[in-house]
């Protein structure tokens, strides 16, 4: 596996220049297709990569009971959108990620902090409007934790480092086809934080304090 290392100032910066670049990075195409067009997966590693920190809220419920795929939706304020100064360091970090990063997969690792199990494992996480559903209103961010929890952590903080971006969002007109690139999504994410780039970082300094 092989990884492209893209350096910018800002998350707002990357997530723009993803969509210029697409076309000429290394990509990986997995069964799943839109349509007949196979399914493309890149490993843009972000420079610096977010480290953000949330309570996790309810979402629509569909991950887990839907879907198959429990997710841990991070409470993105956009109540305060329009004021954010209001907001704490924590939580301006989040809306701005919210706000600036191109939806899609990303990969990372994460850390329920103030749970029982305060483990720090793999991620998949989803940024966006889920297109193939109609009633988000927002964007969201639903990392799903490659771990099963014995109990469920609402209301925890979650701590997550974002390492980098897999594929933009899409929609699916066939529902198995969703499915399949979720699972999909699970592997190529697990395997590219096994990368010396990105595994060390589940000892990060953020997991720790």
């Amino acid at each position: 596996l092989n990884f492209e290392i893209v350096q910018h100032c800002s998350v707002e910066q990357f997530c723009s220049d993803v969509k210029c670049m697409a076309a000429t990075d290394k990509a990986s195409s997995g069964p799943a297709a839109v349509g007949k067009t196979p399914l493309e997966r890149n490993q843009k590693v972000l420079e610096p990569m977010p480290r953000l920190r949330a309570k996790v809220v309810h979402g629509q419920g569909r991950g887990s009971k839907l879907l198959g795929f429990p997710t841990a939706n991070m409470e993105v304020r956009w109540d305060q959108e329009q004021n954010p100064e209001a907001l704490a360091p924590e939580e301006q970090q989040v809306l701005e990620f919210a706000k600036s990063c191109q939806p899609g997969i990303y990969f990372g690792w994460a850390q329920v902090a103030t749970g029982h199990d305060r483990g720090v494992y793999k991620t998949a996480m989803s940024v966006g409007w889920n297109p193939t559903f109609t009633d988000i209103k927002a964007k969201t961010i639903e990392p799903w934790i490659l771990h099963d929890f014995a109990e469920d952590f609402y209301g925890e903080e979650l701590r997550l480092i974002v390492c980098g971006f897999v594929r933009p969002e899409v929609k699916f007109d066939d529902f198995a086809d969703l499915i399949t690139a979720i699972k999909e999504d699970g592997v190529f994410c697990g395997e590219a934080l096994d990368q010396p780039v990105c595994s060390h970082l589940s000892e990060d300094e953020l997991f720790r304090s």
